[in-house]
């Protein structure tokens, strides 16, 4: 396999996990807070847009784009982990 293929098997693995933080989140029922009403909506559709994001430049053509998404990926699992842990 050449290394292209390498990284672009990589990210369909991390869209993957990510995904799955995504629809775990979806699933999880809204809890509203008193200092900042409507915030979980916003962080879930953030959430959704940059799985589209990660999608989008997973799919196109170009080498740097596809590293671009693992780089995103990667940070974006690292938070999801952060916020998880704290």
């Amino acid at each position: 396999m050449t290394f292209i293929k390498i990284i672009t098997v990589i990210n369909w693995i991390l869209i993957g996990v990510y995904g799955g933080f995504v629809v775990w989140a979806f699933i999880q029922e809204s809890k509203p807070s008193h200092e900042m009403p409507g915030v979980e909506s916003i962080i879930k559709g953030a959430m959704f847009l940059m799985l589209l994001v990660l999608i989008g430049l997973n799919i196109t053509v170009h080498q740097w784009m596809k590293i671009l998404a693992m780089l995103i990926a990667i940070v974006l699992l690292l938070i999801v982990r952060q916020v998880a842990t704290n």
